[in-house]
């Protein structure tokens, strides 16, 4: 039986040595001992990485508690120039938290001085608005109050009242 020539092989084309065929062996990179491997490579970069990033220390500035969150930081004195509005948000998402609870939010409005005070919005707890509010639109609320109390110079305030609420005083997201 005769065997039939494949249409789609090319006779024509040149034949290339052994050694130049894909499946050839690769040179192999001249290894020496003690020398500058890969892996001593590897060792000196992790060791520059470690030294760039050593272990965090504790910080003199700011004791922990100072930026709220449980009953003992109540009575622990608030230092005005640790407050910023960043570190009370933080307290105020603390557990998915969104804002406090209607009442607790008006006590808060009103301990601020809110109703003397046409630049600082009233919360928005109106029956018709409260359930059309989603818990984002509301916590964005609340951070105006806080950034509010900043530029009046009421964060110790309000740090203090956040401080004082229990987590059932808070909206958390999904209970709107």
């Amino acid at each position: 039986m005769a065997r039939q020539r494949d249409p789609t092989s090319k006779t024509d084309a040149p034949k290339t040595p052994a050694t130049e065929h894909w499946s050839s062996r690769m040179p192999l990179p001249d290894a020496r001992e003690g020398g500058d491997s890969a892996w001593d490579l590897w060792h000196e970069a992790s060791r520059r990485m470690d030294l760039a990033f050593a272990p965090t220390e504790p910080s003199s500035v700011a004791p922990v508690s100072s930026i709220g969150g449980g009953p003992e930081d109540v009575a622990a004195p608030v230092r005005p120039h640790v407050l910023t509005v960043h570190a009370l948000m933080v307290l105020a998402r603390r557990n998915n938290r969104v804002c406090p609870l209607p009442s607790q939010w008006l006590e808060l409005y009103r301990l601020l001085g809110g109703e003397r005070q046409p630049e600082l919005q009233a919360p928005p707890l109106q029956p018709w608005l409260w359930p059309r509010l989603s818990g984002l639109q509301k916590r964005l609320r609340f951070r105006e109050h806080v950034e509010w109390a900043e530029r009046h110079g009421s964060l110790e305030l309000m740090a203090r009242f956040m401080g004082g609420l229990e987590e059932g005083d808070w909206v958390h997201m999904g209970e709107e």
